[in-house]
């Protein structure tokens, strides 16, 4: 089991991704707010769109993902931050990227609807999620995926 995911790690610049995270969780929380004190204008959504399509399309583009080329073009170089290259298993964090971004998109088009509470529902369950794992990374999807593997490894011995 260890090696099954072992072979699974790479190295990734942990710094870049706790910019990523907070970046995505303050524009979510700025869009939610803006949802709630101005439900006439956009801006709610717009943001909350901004912070979907950084998590979705990044996963795919990394050119996308503002923030990680933020710290990577130009903290990085000029010596505000170090990298922290860390060797993570980043397939279930990626799935996890795609799952969030859909999330704030939903949350989006809700508060363009001015469902202003749902918008806030979604985004509620989805910014902990992201604190945990910049603060502490603990990706919880990724704890869940190896629950599920361990249970099918118990239930068929492979």
């Amino acid at each position: 089991m260890a090696e099954a995911i072992a072979h699974e790690t790479e190295c990734t610049d942990v710094t870049a991704r706790r910019a990523h995270q907070f970046g995505v969780v303050g524009l979510s929380v700025l869009g939610i707010a803006f949802a709630w004190i101005a439900p006439e204008m956009p801006t709610g959504g717009i943001l909350l769109l901004a912070a979907g399509v950084i998590m979705g399309v990044g996963r795919f583009w990394a050119g996308a993902d503002i923030f990680r080329q933020f710290v990577w073009r130009v903290a990085e170089p000029r010596g505000w931050v170090q990298a922290d290259l860390v060797p993570e298993a980043m397939a279930t964090r990626r799935v996890a990227r795609v799952i969030g971004g859909l999330v704030l998109g939903a949350a989006a088009v809700l508060a363009f609807a001015d469902e202003t509470v749902a918008a806030t529902a979604l985004t509620g369950m989805l910014v902990p999620m992201m604190l945990l794992d910049a603060t502490a990374s603990i990706c919880l999807l990724c704890i869940a995926r190896v629950q599920f593997r361990m249970l099918q490894y118990r239930i068929t011995g492979r």
